[in-house]
């Protein structure tokens, strides 16, 4: 699978008065997101940008969920370590929110990644055989 990148956005992390945003690479092995967080009130960026690399074998679950007005990926870890370095990630649990320019291509990315992710997790069922 080629490397897909998908520009996304956490809205209204520490009450709405943080926005991140920034890119997730989808990897054969694993996923990426850079992020930046900015004032949410006037735009102007308050971090350096930052990098969290995921490994397939720290993530529970993949989802593309699609409603009306928004489109979503969430990303489930296996602990709350797993997302720890995420804005507005809890429980273990991180939600991107994707443009609707981007719909058909984040479902496609999240699509392989699902794939790849059971191979991933019958690889490892066939090692602790």
């Amino acid at each position: 699978m080629n490397s897909h990148i998908i520009p996304f956005e956490i809205p209204n992390v520490n009450h709405g008065f943080v926005h991140v945003k920034g890119l997730i690479h989808f990897k054969t092995d694993h996923l990426v997101l850079e992020f930046d967080e900015r004032d949410g009130f006037v735009g102007v960026i308050k971090s350096d940008m930052k990098e969290k690399k995921i490994p397939y074998e720290e993530i529970d679950s993949i989802n593309y969920i699609k409603k009306l007005f928004r489109t979503r990926i969430e990303i489930v870890g296996k602990s709350m370590r797993s997302l720890h370095d995420i804005p507005g990630a809890e429980q273990g649990r991180c939600v991107l929110v994707i443009s609707r320019k981007n719909r058909k291509k984040a479902e496609n990315a999240v699509s392989n990644a699902r794939v790849l992710l059971s191979e991933y997790n019958l690889n490892k069922m066939d090692d602790d055989l």
